[in-house]
């Protein structure tokens, strides 16, 4: 599972704005946070990193978007790393 926050920032237009709020309150891989200005924060669950890709740019291609920000993507799925002893050279 690859999760992302993102910021998004509207255009001033409130008919747009109110536009991609209804678009993402009906995408279901994206939980919306509260309209700050016109600043809205999300969260955004994909299942793979090319799905979170395709969703980045189909929220970024919304009428009335102006950009998307990436704030934090989880790591936690992708291949541990793993550590391993080293013995000491003399």
């Amino acid at each position: 599972m690859n999760i992302s926050s993102m910021v998004i920032t509207l255009v001033n237009d409130v008919a747009e704005n109110s536009f991609v709020e209804e678009s993402l309150a009906q995408i279901p891989c994206v939980e919306v946070g509260h309209r700050h200005g016109s600043k809205i924060p999300i969260v955004l669950e994909a299942e793979d990193e090319f799905d979170s890709r395709e969703w980045f740019q189909r929220i970024a291609q919304l009428p009335g978007v102006l950009k998307v920000e990436v704030a934090f993507v989880s790591f936690e799925d992708l291949n541990p790393v793993t550590s391993q002893e080293v013995e000491p050279q003399e």
